[in-house]
Parts: structure tokens; sequence; C-alpha cells
């Protein structure tokens, strides 16, 4: 399954560097999920002097291929609804999982149980069973 990251373009652009293309793709999986589009986040995000960045400047930077100040990502995660931290901070796909968590997920798999349905019944009280009927 592909994480939807583009490689390093073929043609050297002095504006494109890779942690700017990890942050315009979280920047993009953000917009979409909330079904905005590069002229919504051009009307909303406001630079410090008031006037607004272009819809050519986001695309640019969800490619990779152009960065903002630091003000810009402040502002673009305040209209994103996430904490500039997620947005700017590391990815928490790419951690290593540890020991003890990979054997969750493995008691999990033989339990034929889903890491969802899991936190279910965590919630409700007990993981004894195996997969749920589903609502009664």
């Amino acid at each position: 399954m592909s994480s939807g990251l583009r490689l390093r373009p073929l043609i050297t652009d002095p504006y494109f560097c890779d942690w700017g293309l990890v942050v315009g793709d979280r920047v993009r999986r953000l917009r979409r999920e909330r079904d905005m589009t590069l002229k919504d986040l051009s009307l909303e995000v406001r630079k410090p002097d008031g006037y607004r960045y272009s819809m050519g400047f986001f695309s640019r930077l969800e490619r990779g291929a152009a960065s903002g100040p630091l003000i810009a990502y402040s502002n673009l995660a305040e209209v994103l609804e996430v904490d500039p931290g997620r947005l700017l901070g590391p990815d928490d796909a790419q951690r290593e999982a540890s020991e003890a968590e990979m054997t969750l997920v493995r008691v999990l798999r033989r339990m034929g149980i889903e890491p969802d349905e899991a936190l279910v019944r965590l919630m409700a009280g007990g993981l004894s069973e195996g997969p749920s009927e589903g609502p009664a």
C-alpha cells in the first residue's frame, strides 16, 4: 500500500526539499479530509499583512515545491483545525513499533479481532471471546 508520497523530482528544483514534501502531503490529506479546495485555503489562510496566499502557492506547497514562513504553517494549521505540531512534527506512522505493541497486534490477529473492535471491547470491559456477531 502506497503512502501517497511521491519520489524526488528528476529535475533539480531549488525550492524542493524532502521535509516540504512530507508536510505538503499532510496539508493535502488534511485539506481533502475536510472537503476543502485549494481556493478554500487561499480564501481562509491569511498572511501576516492581511493579504491572501494564492491557490498556486498552496498547490506548490502540497507538492513540496514551495515553503512559507512559519506563521503560514501556523495559520494553515488553524484553518485545518489541527495542532501545528501535527502538521509540522514527526509522523507517528513512521515510528517503529515496540515489541510490546507488535505482541498486541499478533494476539488480536490470532483472536480474529479488528483493532477498532478491540478498543470497543476494552471500553466495555472484555476481550475474552473472538469476533463479535455485530449489533443485536
